[in-house]
């Protein structure tokens, strides 16, 4: 859509393309939508949706008149929320009451507010205990009562245990987690195979590899 000066908004089960950053060119329904082709490398690839006309009562469609005002100020609150606002606050226009919503536009920031983050399902690779251990440094922090500004973490992928343990400095790391790694390898009676970390340096001292 980018060749086209438009964007592709989901919002739920639908699909909103749009123009000028509100007007809604088509929309669809994402039940029958399936991935058609590729179309190349950069632009990755092509959805076919099944297309309906924009309905007037969509959530995200923009309210006409005084009542967009009032919506705003209101942190864009739904429309019939909105209607019942007009007997209990003072000031308010009645005709916030009669507002209607303008057919084929999209309220932006309505459409980022019913967005959601699907679930991540977690996936392992690992087949066994102890085949593999994450870990990472975090910091620094507001230092504790006992001076640690750090913290390492270290979870066992196949089951899932997690540890976490201060540290005063990021040079102490080699010498925790080395600790910290002793802890699964003795509740599953199994040596930690592999560690994976994110590269950093204090993971890449002599001291580490030994």
């Amino acid at each position: 859509m980018d060749r086209k000066s438009g964007a592709v908004i989901f919002v739920g089960g639908a699909c909103y393309i749009i123009s000028d950053g509100s007007a809604v060119v088509k929309s669809g329904v994402l039940q029958n939508s399936s991935v058609v082709e590729k179309v190349n490398d950069e632009e990755q690839y092509a959805l076919k949706v099944c297309f309906v006309k924009a309905a007037a009562s969509a959530a995200a469609t923009r309210i006409a008149g005084e009542a967009a005002l009032w919506h705003r100020r209101f942190n864009h609150l739904g429309f019939q929320n909105l209607k019942r606002a007009v007997k209990m606050v003072d000031g308010m226009p009645s005709a916030v009451a009669d507002a209607e919503r303008v057919p084929g536009t999209i309220c932006g920031p309505c459409v980022d507010g019913t967005m959601v983050q699907a679930p991540h399902q977690r996936f392992t690779t690992t087949t066994s205990l102890c085949e593999l251990v994450h870990t990472d440094v975090c910091g620094p922090l507001l230092k504790s009562l006992e001076g640690s500004v750090y913290f390492i973490t270290t979870l066992e992928e196949k089951s899932g245990f997690i540890m976490a343990t201060p540290m005063q400095t990021k040079g102490m790391a080699p010498d925790v987690l080395k600790a910290r790694i002793k802890k699964p390898e003795t509740l599953n009676g199994a040596t930690v195979k592999r560690v994976r970390h994110d590269g950093a340096k204090e993971y890449l001292t002599t001291n580490f590899k030994t």
